[in-house]
């Protein structure tokens, strides 16, 4: 009898919980932004890195932007998301890029790794933001070169 009052307390909770409304970290959510605020020769990033998810979930959307970090892709690393290129690479082919894209959680990342903070120190040095969006649990930022930023000489790091 007590399950059953248990079971019964819980139901018109079930179903809210499982709609999409309810999620708080829709990989999809965002990409239609990342679609919208895109342009031609745009670059892209992630942080963390495990927000490439979005990029491998719809990669229609992502279609045409550079994504400047990766050393190697997920097949040749052999993870989901690839392996990005160390910190002082990822630092030479940022300034290089007129925009940016950043693909990156709602809230602030605890504990960011060492390249999460070479894009981020080097995104407050050379860029501007020019838009800010947020999609339920994700936030794509779009950045663009400020006129003292160095000029374009470097060779991005990857490919999309």
């Amino acid at each position: 009898m007590a399950l059953a009052t248990a079971m019964a307390a819980l139901l018109p909770q079930s179903p809210a919980t499982r709609s999409w409304d309810s999620r708080v970290d829709d990989v999809r959510a965002v990409t239609g932004e990342v679609r919208r605020l895109k342009q031609a020769g745009d670059a892209v990033l992630f942080v963390p890195v495990a927000r490439r998810d979005s990029a491998l979930v719809c990669p229609d959307d992502f279609a045409g932007l550079r994504d400047i970090a990766p050393a190697r892709g997920p097949v040749a690393s052999g993870t989901l998301s690839g392996e990005e290129a160390a910190p002082g690479r990822i630092r030479s082919a940022m300034p290089a890029q007129r925009r940016i894209l950043l693909v990156t959680d709602a809230a602030p990342t605890d504990r960011p790794t060492g390249r999460d903070r070479t894009k981020s120190a080097v995104l407050g040095r050379y860029f501007t933001v020019v838009a800010d969006r947020r999609a339920r649990g994700r936030r794509v930022t779009v950045y663009e070169r400020n006129r003292q930023g160095p000029p374009a000489r470097h060779a991005p790091a990857g490919r999309a």
